[in-house]
């Protein structure tokens, strides 16, 4: 037998015939499932409907569900001086804000010494960095003020703050690092 290596896609043969025709035995397991289901039509019909049977079933179990919610109405829960009771380890708001405040300020001042001995572009760079940290901070404060109880501001301005602190720390560690 003579075998010649093929070193490209298209030197392969174009058509190659099946060594045998598989047609007449897939026509016979046709027609054989064919006689046998022809008599049990039924199931296959019944079928054809069960996607539309489920998709109805939701609907009325989402609509049964909104009718009982809106029935029900929310529980509200009413908490009198008796019943509120303050935790053993909670620091108040008051000295949170203090302590917080407290620690801003040094870093501002270490990350302001540290600012003034870069080099012009980049203090530049990191200065407008921070003015812009601060000017959202300002507007998320001013937006809390006219909504205070928006908890996605209040996340975002508790998310701001340490993003602000993040960057004076990194300001203030960056004359720190020795390469």
């Amino acid at each position: 037998m003579n075998m010649r290596r093929i070193k490209r896609i298209d030197e392969l043969a174009q058509s190659v015939p099946p060594a045998r025709d598989l047609w007449p035995a897939i026509a016979a397991a046709l027609e054989a499932e064919k006689s046998v289901t022809g008599s049990a039509a039924g199931p296959r019909r019944r079928q054809r409907w069960l996607p539309a049977a489920g998709m109805a079933a939701a609907v009325a179990l989402v609509a049964i569900g909104v009718l009982i919610g809106r029935s029900v109405g929310p529980v509200r829960v009413v908490e009198t001086a008796s019943t509120r009771q303050p935790a053993a380890n909670v620091i108040p708001a008051a000295l949170r804000d203090a302590s917080y405040r407290k620690q801003r300020e040094l870093l501002s001042v270490e990350a302001q010494h540290r600012l003034e001995s870069m080099p012009a572009a980049e203090r530049a760079k990191v200065g407008a960095s921070l003015a812009t940290l601060r000017r959202s901070i300002g507007e998320i404060e001013a937006a809390l003020g006219r909504d205070p109880a928006n908890a996605l501001l209040q996340e975002l301005l508790v998310n701001s703050c340490q993003e602000e602190m993040r960057a004076l720390t990194a300001v203030r560690d960056s004359g720190n690092q020795e390469i």
